[in-house]
């Protein structure tokens, strides 16, 4: 479990986050890991939890807080040894491991350490990649947020003035504008940053926004502080102005500099199958198309695949999403861009392009067709199958099923704990049952398991009576099945929605002719159907039979109840998803 505060106050395991609850509890807490291995003393925590309005017996109060935040430990099954009452105050014992404000300060000091370039920049940007959001937004803290939030964020400016120095002077000055220009813009009155997002746009060929951003920090100065741009900044203009040469670009350090996927954190099983990829990756045979139903884990296979064969792509790796917000398929021009950016970035070595959560066919063609014009790698995610990829550029289709059972356990253990699942193994066995093996359910069980006080057993009794509703996060659809699969169908045309919800009403495998009755339809009118659902990842087939996996089939069951009982078309009665133990 990692406690992080370089964003919302939350609590990790993996991918899982719980951001907590604005409270008094929250305060006290939020207030010892802004102090990592240091004894905050009774004064100081009253004042971070209350403020000038202190209660009668205002240490007795304390004391019930630190009662409630051990609890809130032993809640989501963590020891309460990391927190030491001592003589005067509290201590929270912390790590790289536990705590990311740690961690942050960890990876700053190796940066000072380290002699390679690219290696300081891959530290200091890992330090970045830490802050996630505005600064302890749910701690109802005004002392905290005077005192220690700007001493916190004046940390990540200096972690972000050193990073963009560096990348300046190794010639990226092009992928400093954007972070810089945010900087500013939250700081407008800081001449060191503005002076590095000068020099930045000038030595990426923009003269002409470089001088308007000088004219706006000149005039930032006189109008609020009464104050000319100092020697540095007017040098640079001088420069911009005289048309002075541009320091040559390093090209051998930058493109050392690769970007990067993100590691998956907790990624189990699977390990032949991303080796097999990778080397056909590697081996330019071309395109792999990953595809499966809903929550699978195609998007973690492709980012474990490029972390973890990082060396057979030198080139760097690059993820494209390739759905818009509204689940729409991006406009191509808009990808273009981003890929020629791509293509700026890295050199001319090898690298390895991921089309995530492709819509179909001839958008995945289109964008195929852009990239193979540098010969990287291409990795794509998606529902369908994309036959039509294969047929036009070689390569392989790998359909992504559930993970093995012990794999599933396994995973449990990493989110729950071992000792938890331990304790009862056949409960866990059986909830991997009941979650269908499912990445994505697996996690949003576990999630549900650590925010509520129940056993594994009586969980999954729980948990069977109405799996597909049950397993979800209030408030977060993309952790919510019925919300997943309810997208999944709503892109499919009435027909075949139709189609699957018939087949989702047989209690076994069925065979063509079944299906036939099933569909009520005629045999060739029935295949073409099967054809497209088992494209769509919502019919599995096996030897001649076919098969609706069981959550999606509990799914589309449900839908159909609830068709049947709605008296008006279109109409919700209820949110599913929403149900408590």
């Amino acid at each position: 479990m990692t406690f992080r505060v370089l964003g919302p106050l939350a609590l990790t395991r993996g991918d899982d986050s719980i951001v907590l609850q604005p409270s008094k509890v929250s305060c006290m807490l939020a207030t010892l890991l802004v102090h990592p291995n240091e004894v905050v003393d009774t004064g100081h925590l009253q004042n971070a939890i209350w403020g000038d309005d202190q209660p009668l017996a205002a240490k007795a109060a304390l004391q019930t807080c630190a009662m409630r935040l051990r609890k809130l430990f032993g809640r989501h099954g963590l020891g309460t040894s990391s927190i030491e009452t001592v003589p005067g105050g509290y201590r929270f014992v912390a790590s790289g491991e536990t705590l990311d404000l740690v961690r942050f300060r960890e990876l700053a000091a190796a940066a000072d350490a380290e002699p390679r370039p690219d290696r300081r920049l891959e530290l200091l940007d890992g330090a970045l990649q830490l802050w996630s959001g505005p600064l302890l937004a749910n701690v109802p803290s005004e002392w905290l947020h005077r005192d220690v939030a700007p001493r916190l964020d004046e940390e990540r400016l200096t972690v972000l003035r050193r990073l963009c120095e560096l990348k300046i002077d190794q010639g990226m000055a092009a992928a400093t504008v954007v972070q810089l220009w945010d900087a500013t813009r939250r700081r407008p009155g800081d001449e060191s940053l503005a002076e590095l997002h000068i020099e930045a746009l000038y030595r990426a060929g923009r003269q002409s926004d470089a001088l308007a951003e000088f004219h706006r920090i000149k005039s930032f100065l006189a109008d609020e502080l009464g104050l000319d741009p100092g020697s540095r900044l007017k040098k640079i203009e001088l420069s911009i102005l005289k048309g002075e040469p541009r320091p040559e670009v390093r090209q051998e350090t930058a493109a050392a500099a690769v970007p990067k996927v993100r590691p998956v954190i907790t990624f189990i099983g699977r390990d032949s199958v991303a080796a097999e990829i990778a080397g056909r990756l590697s081996r330019d045979t071309g395109p792999v198309v990953l595809t499966g139903m809903s929550g699978i884990g195609k998007t973690a296979l492709a980012r474990h695949i490029a972390t973890t064969f990082r060396e057979h792509f030198p080139g760097g790796q690059k993820t494209l999403g390739m759905r818009a917000a509204d689940g729409s398929a991006r406009v191509f021009g808009e990808i273009v861009g981003e890929l020629a950016s791509w293509r700026t970035w890295t050199d001319s070595r090898r690298g390895l392009l991921i089309l995530d959560d492709v819509v179909g066919v001839q958008q995945a063609i289109a964008v195929v067709s852009a990239a193979a014009a540098r010969r990287d790698a291409v990795l794509v995610t998606s529902q369908h199958g994309l036959s039509g990829v294969m047929a036009r550029f070689g390569g392989r289709i790998v359909r992504v099923s559930g993970l093995a059972r012990d794999e599933s356990v396994r995973l449990l253990a990493i989110l729950l704990g071992p000792d938890r699942v331990d304790a009862d193994p056949a409960a866990a066995d059986e909830l991997a049952d009941v979650c269908g093996d499912l990445p994505l359910a697996l996690r949003i069980a576990a999630a549900r398991i650590q925010t509520r006080d129940t056993g594994l057993a009586e969980f999954v009794a729980w948990l069977r009576e109405n799996p597909t509703s049950r397993l979800s996060l209030p408030g977060d659809p993309d952790m919510t099945l019925t919300a997943r699969f309810e997208r999944v169908v709503s892109r499919l045309s009435p027909v075949l929605a139709d189609a699957a919800r018939r087949l989702a009403g047989a209690e076994a495998d069925i065979d063509g002719q079944a299906a036939v009755g099933l569909l009520r339809s005629v045999p060739e009118s029935a295949e073409h159907l099967l054809d497209q659902l088992a494209d769509a990842s919502l019919v599995e087939e096996f030897g001649g039979r076919y098969r609706v996996p069981r959550l999606i089939r509990s799914y589309l069951r449900s839908m159909h109840d609830e068709r049947q009982s709605t008296p008006q078309v279109g109409v919700v009665l209820s949110t599913p998803g929403m149900e408590t133990p």
